[in-house]
């Protein structure tokens, strides 16, 4: 160990010299003893019980996806009173809350039975009538939902992808488009997950933390309200973002996820070998954080500020708003975080989409993105290459790019006025905010 800290500070002192900030002058907790929050009790609620849940009871909530993420929320939101409906194209994600009639939540914040009002196998059954549709799935996922649901979604309905990853709501909406879908709908994406959870038997789950400061868009932004009108009701620390391009690019996944796993494959084996290890606190090195995630970090930053946005995140912004969590560099916030400290290791290279998701869906855009804006990204662009080479799939093909997304040839003003008014047919200006012709037509 004391070999690998000296390679590191020597590399840390040569990027110096060359005037790179690569790591902290001094030394990080050690992440095997993680050092608490220095500005935040630990386990704070994130929401102030009398803020929320004023239309449980009336508020008919589908949430779809019975995964670690679907299984929170549905489970939370129950136990919050909302009518609940939860949908899963997995028959082993259903049979168990199916059996017992809920969801059984544990966690510092949330501990409860959720007594899920319906779970179906239906996808039909399970949207109609929802006033929310909460899509909990991986990013990969978005294209072949779309392509169900067009035929079923109804005028008025809210659906909101948790989380669009990197141009999500721009996916979905092109897929409901190519399906003829018909329907008056207000889409949105949020910009991460609003629990940080871990499935922990057939039908319980873990919350270890409801994140405290999250932002949403609609597609187009002008409908930011309308969505906001029922989804603040269920989580009042989400703010509207200026558009689904701010979420896009305040979407910290690729900085965390996929070069953790792609360049500490160790961990991997160990914990498939039967060692309980976990992701954050084992699969994390320093050498990573400094060398790769605060480069792609600082690339991802530079092409939300090329478009213009007015509000750019950088991971520790993010763990600053989200958990309460400051650090001196990202391997320092990543330590001292405690929300972090049960997430499990995977126990094979492509599990948790750590690589299926991120790779094509967050850092193969972003980086179609700055090619688009003239914005290098040569981290970005390795760990592209990289993850093609581990799977044999070329994700640069595979991946959202500008022109998957309907952005191609557009300057950074037009993609702004393309997602905050244009998106959707179009506006009417003489007569407010109207549209000009029905969405999807």
């Amino acid at each position: 160990m004391a070999a690998n800290d000296d390679l590191v500070e020597a590399i840390v002192a040569e990027l110096r010299s060359q005037g790179v900030t690569a790591a902290p002058r001094e030394p990080a907790p050690s992440p095997s003893v993680p050092s608490p929050p220095s500005n935040s009790v630990p386990f704070e609620r994130a929401v102030d019980p009398s803020r929320r849940a004023h239309k449980a009871g009336t508020l008919k909530v589908s949430v779809l996806g019975g995964g670690n993420g679907g299984l929170a929320m549905a489970g939370h939101m129950s136990i919050l009173g909302y009518q609940v409906t939860l949908w899963s194209p997995f028959s082993w994600e259903l049979a168990p809350v199916e059996e017992t009639g809920g969801i059984e939540v544990i966690g510092p914040e949330v501990q409860g039975f959720g007594k899920v009002a319906k779970v179906t196998r239906s996808l039909d059954e399970a949207v109609k009538g929802a006033d929310l549709i909460m899509v909990v799935a991986p990013a990969l996922s978005h294209r072949p939902y779309a392509s169900l649901l067009a035929p079923m979604l109804r005028d008025g309905q809210r659906v909101l992808l948790n989380p669009g990853r990197t141009g999500g709501a721009l996916e979905f909406a092109r897929t409901l488009t190519r399906f003829a879908c018909s329907a008056n709908i207000v889409l949105g994406e949020t910009q991460t997950f609003i629990y940080a959870a871990e499935r922990r038997g057939p039908n319980k789950v873990e919350i270890l933390k409801e994140k405290f400061r999250m932002r949403a868009a609609a597609l187009p932004a002008t409908d930011n309200d309308a969505l906001m009108e029922y989804v603040r009701d269920l989580y009042p620390q989400i703010e509207p973002a200026q558009n689904v391009l701010e979420t896009s690019l305040n979407n910290v996944a690729p900085v965390v996820h996929p070069g953790t796993v792609m360049l500490n494959t160790q961990v991997i084996e160990r914990t498939a070998a039967g060692e309980d290890l976990k992701f954050y606190k084992h699969q994390v090195t320093r050498t990573i954080a400094s060398l790769v995630m605060e480069k792609i970090d600082r690339e991802k930053q530079a092409v939300a500020r090329a478009l213009g946005l007015r509000e750019v995140w950088s991971l520790l912004d993010w763990y600053r708003e989200s958990y309460h969590v400051v650090g001196e560099d990202i391997y320092d916030a990543l330590m001292r975080n405690p929300y972090y400290q049960g997430f499990t290791a995977p126990s094979h290279f492509l599990a948790q989409n750590h690589i299926l998701d991120d790779v094509p869906n967050s850092l193969v855009p972003i980086a179609s993105l700055g090619r688009a804006l003239g914005v290098e990204t040569p981290t970005i662009d390795s760990m592209v290459h990289l993850a093609s080479a581990m799977c044999g799939i070329d994700w640069w093909s595979e991946g959202r790019t500008v022109d998957s997304l309907g952005l191609g040839g557009m300057s950074p003003e037009e993609m702004i006025r393309h997602v905050e008014w244009d998106a959707l047919g179009g506006k009417c200006a003489e007569s407010g905010v109207c549209r000009m012709f029905g969405f999807y037509r």
